[in-house]
């Protein structure tokens, strides 16, 4: 399991560099990995900024809603990614005609009867849809029939996608399959059906590495910076376009993007009336991609940079023109932007690490790989000898590593038992809320994204309240103020002593309010010393996260 699609790229590319195995493909010997499963946990996480690899998010956004609108126009696809010119004999922009061997999935019509099925049964299983398409040879004329497809599923109101690819060149991307784009289609049903973009889940029965690229992929290996830019607290632009809107809005948007590439300058005003955030930011990239093909120099193309909304896509267009024009000072930087290149060039280590939000999303996948082998057994006791005693031998642990100054043992370090009590504590209010429904109903209430009661129930309860920890985090600066590991744990042990008094001095089969804040506060605190140690012992933390990353 990954978190997304950058940390799946760089570790399919080192099982494939390390394998023994081979396949022949049209003379040529392949390395090979047989039936690769990759999970997303974070498929919204969606732009790879991977140093070698030469990532075009341009050429990624028009393929998306070429796709998306069903096109067939050849000509508006090649302005954007002229490398796919290699593939035919023709130039298809000198003809009127369209290219037969490589036509759009029509996926525009495709998911729209997907959003129908999903909104009338949630838990339908029919909502699948073939992506077969012809195969590309050498000459570009049509070969093996590659059956690919993708599947919507909703559970407990998350939408998961599952794709199924034949094969997959993991350097030339050869396989119809455009993981930026699924990606996007992912979050647009889900915003349509009203569910959370829930996993991405891949299987690609063979995937291939091709000599003629074991050089470039030993290089992006090398390169490897752990870190994506999502840990330096950039996130990706929503899709909001309404589902009796997309036609009209796709219509809307290619007008758009027709003339900008005819040369108008009034579009960028256009294009700030356009509601949807993603669907503006993307024409405005492709604005700014036009503008450089035009012959703007450098310093104007600079400019509209800085309009943009400081989010995923606009890291990746810094990196695009930073590489192209290799000058990494004509794009002036703000600090956060700054700290995430200082990191990826380079230059210093970052001022900052991990955020509390994105230390919490990688206790998410801790959490989901341990419940997948020990399932409810945290609770299988009750709350007393079974929920809070979880929460007692992780304390214990701690106290005895800091008052009598013990070390950790080699199979669990300090990073782990505070990981572990920060996840304890989360599943505690779960607990609390399924088994005192009014009182951890009155605890959610000053929370705006509080949802429904039953929503933070059993283990699928923990990411939505994982969220509401979140936001008491963020509203209030008493736990910023911590800002040494002593300090941490004398927080948890102030908190940890007065739910101990509650089960030991009092009736703790009552409903007590107290047991939800000082809960909440065990884990709020937990997690901000993962934070702290992201920031003071980075190195060490990587590995941390590197193992979660693995288990």
């Amino acid at each position: 399991m990954f978190r997304n699609t950058t940390q799946a790229f760089y570790s399919e590319l080192k099982a494939l560099l390390d394998s023994n195995e081979t396949v022949l493909w049209g003379g040529i010997e392949l390395k090979a990995g047989r039936s690769r499963l990759m999970k997303i946990t974070s498929p919204r996480e969606r732009v790879d900024i991977i140093p070698h690899l030469n990532s075009n998010l341009f050429a990624q956004i028009a393929a998306t809603f070429w796709e998306m609108a069903g096109r067939k126009d050849l000509r508006f696809l090649y302005h954007y990614l002229p490398q796919a010119l290699d593939f035919f004999e023709e130039d298809p922009s000198q003809n009127s005609h369209e290219n037969p061997s490589l036509k759009s999935w029509h996926l525009s019509k495709e998911i729209q009867k997907i959003v129908c099925i999903l909104n009338t049964d949630s838990s339908s299983r029919d909502a699948v849809i073939n992506l077969s398409q012809p195969q590309l040879t050498d000459l570009g004329k049509p070969g093996n029939i590659a059956q690919n497809w993708m599947q919507f599923l909703i559970r407990n109101g998350k939408l998961h996608l599952n794709v199924c690819i034949q094969s997959h060149d993991l350097l030339s991307g050869t396989s119809g399959i455009n993981p930026f784009g699924l990606s996007i289609f992912q979050e647009a049903v889900a915003y349509w059906t009203g569910t959370q973009v829930g996993e991405y889940c891949c299987f690609i029965s063979e995937l291939h590495l091709g000599d003629r690229h074991a050089t470039q992929a030993q290089k992006v290996l090398d390169s490897h910076t752990p870190k994506t830019l999502y840990e330096f607290g950039f996130t990706p632009p929503q899709f909001t376009t309404p589902f009796r809107e997309i036609d009209s809005t796709l219509s809307r948007w290619f007008e758009l993007e027709h003339q900008m590439r005819q040369g108008s300058l009034t579009v960028w005003d256009e294009l700030q009336d356009i509601p949807d955030e993603l669907v503006k930011n993307s024409l405005e990239l492709l604005y700014i991609y036009n503008r450089h093909l035009q012959g703007d120099k450098p310093e104007k193309i600079a400019q509209f940079i800085a309009k943009l909304p400081q989010n995923d896509f606009k890291i990746a267009v810094i990196e695009y023109f930073s590489r192209l024009w290799n000058d990494y000072e004509i794009i002036r930087l703000d600090p956060q932007e700054k700290d995430y290149f200082d990191y990826l060039w380079q230059r210093r280590e970052p001022t900052h690490a991990y955020s509390f939000l994105s230390i919490f999303e990688l206790l998410s996948t801790l959490h989901y790989k341990k419940t997948l082998v020990y399932k409810n057994s945290w609770k299988k006791h009750g709350e007393a000898l079974g929920v809070f005693a979880g929460i007692s031998r992780k304390y214990d642990r701690l106290e005895t590593m800091f008052t009598e100054n013990v070390k950790p043992t080699a199979d669990e370090s300090v990073l782990d038992t505070f990981a572990d009590l920060a996840v304890y504590s989360t599943k505690y209010l779960t607990y609390l809320a399924e088994h005192y429904p009014e009182m951890f109903q009155e605890f959610i209430q000053p929370y705006s994204i509080a949802e429904d009661l039953q929503t933070y129930w059993h283990n699928e309860g923990f990411d939505p309240t994982s969220k509401l920890l979140i936001q008491r985090y963020e509203s209030s600066e008493q736990w910023q103020q911590i800002s040494s590991y002593q300090g941490c744990f004398e927080a948890i042990r102030d908190a940890y002593k007065k739910l101990e008094d509650i089960f030991v001095n009092n009736d703790w089969r009552v409903s007590d309010s107290r047991k939800c804040s000082l809960s909440a506060d065990l884990a709020i605190v937990s997690l901000h010393y993962l934070v702290l140690a992201s920031q003071q012992e980075p190195e060490n933390f990587q590995k941390f996260a590197e193992a979660i990353a693995n288990l």
